[in-house]
């Protein structure tokens, strides 16, 4: 039924390049010191401008008068849970050991943009992260299986991984970005905006981020258990890849990239320059539940290879720091799953680093330091007045 879309998001999949499988002799060396995991939240219902592009606007407000728009659907759910086992089964006590059974609140720290769906996904991701264990069970009943695990959300106007709809700066390089991308790479779909500007009454000449509106809402769509529409089907090919060239504006310029994903970056470089120091750090698997484009911009200043599409809903993009325990090297590996339950956990390379199973971190350090952005900086560069 759904088998155009299907064929789309699976080469959007394919196309992040992945490294190759790391032998055992080098797996056996290495020990996990810390991690930066970024997941996009499960399957949600249409936002307020993907509605704007149906012509079943009345049959999807009825089919998501529960959830709301841009809800987490139980789809979704599904989707989050898998996220969490991905994470209990990688980082917990039989897998990379950076974690306990038992939540201990030094262990991990747990960021959500604040919106519904985000909150909702590290909430159930949780819940799979951290069965209770007997210590922690708290009744005969719900408390034998679900136990509560804080995270911390901050106003979306003082949230860095909002850039795209808080700082002024990245809004007016967006805008040139657009402009130039219309007359450059999007004039192959010359053809197929008059279609789509009869279609759904919209220019995409004026915003190519409509490309992404409109595929955003197929896959919403077949989410909720719908076909997409007769006239999009053979379209779709084309659509889609209009759409991955619309994500890729999002970190046109290195200075958009920096915005995007340099708050990332330097935390995780503060912390590892640290643990390289031999000082105690706490906190160190660091989950952030957001979006596509934190997963895209972390990628683009992590200068991780390969064809950055767009991240399916339940993907998720690591990066960890190993120590050797022959020679106390500290190396980086990123680590992407394209979509949670459905696909592997595969490695990856960083430029630079192309023959190498884990980066340098001192090499890492030298080849990222350009897009290294402290968070206070990011509020004066975006003029952002915060009290946090």
């Amino acid at each position: 039924m759904f088998q155009y879309l299907g064929v789309v998001c699976l080469l959007a999949i394919v196309s992040v390049s992945c490294g190759n499988p790391i032998g055992n002799e080098v797996v056996d060396d290495q020990q996990l010191v810390l991690a930066f995991v970024i997941n996009r939240h499960g399957e949600r219902t249409p936002d307020s401008d993907e509605l704007s592009l149906s012509n079943e606007q009345e049959k999807l407000r009825n089919l998501t008068a529960i959830e709301g728009l841009e809800g987490l659907t139980n789809v979704g759910k599904r989707r989050a849970y898998q996220i969490g086992k991905f994470l209990r089964q990688r980082y917990g006590s039989q897998g990379q050991d950076i974690i306990s059974n038992l939540y201990l609140q030094d262990e991990i720290a747990i960021r959500s943009t604040d919106k519904e769906r985000t909150k909702m996904t590290i909430q159930v991701a949780m819940a799979a992260l951290y069965p209770p264990e007997a210590e922690q069970q708290w009744d005969e009943g719900v408390g034998k299986v679900w136990q509560p695990v804080p995270y911390t959300a901050v106003p979306l106007s003082e949230d860095y991984l909002r850039y795209y709809s808080n700082c002024a700066p990245f809004t007016a390089l967006m805008k040139a970005a657009k402009q130039q991308s219309v007359l450059q790479e999007f004039r192959q779909f010359d053809d197929l905006i008059p279609k789509l500007k009869a279609l759904t009454g919209r220019n995409f000449t004026e915003d190519p981020l409509l490309f992404e509106t409109l595929f955003d809402l197929m896959r919403s769509q077949v989410g909720l258990g719908l076909d997409i529409p007769e006239w999009a089907k053979p379209l779709l090919p084309r659509l889609g890849e209009a759409a991955r060239l619309a994500y890729r504006l999002y970190f046109r310029t290195d200075e958009m990239k920096k915005i995007g994903g340099g708050v990332l970056l330097n935390n995780f470089i503060e912390a590892a320059t640290a643990i390289s120091k031999g000082k105690s750090v706490s906190k160190r698997l660091r989950l952030f539940s957001a979006h596509d484009f934190n997963i895209g911009a972390l990628m683009e200043v992590a200068r991780v290879r390969g064809d950055q599409s767009i991240p399916e809903y339940g993907a998720v993009f690591a990066l960890e720091l190993y120590k050797s325990r022959s020679t106390g090297e500290l190396g980086v590996l990123p680590v992407y799953l394209p979509q949670a339950g459905e696909f592997p956990a595969s490695p990856l390379h960083i430029y630079g680093c192309e023959t190498e199973d884990f980066c340098s971190f001192e090499k890492f350090k030298e080849m990222t330091k350009e897009f290294l952005l402290p968070e206070n900086e990011f509020y004066t560069t975006c003029g952002i007045k915060t009290e946090l």
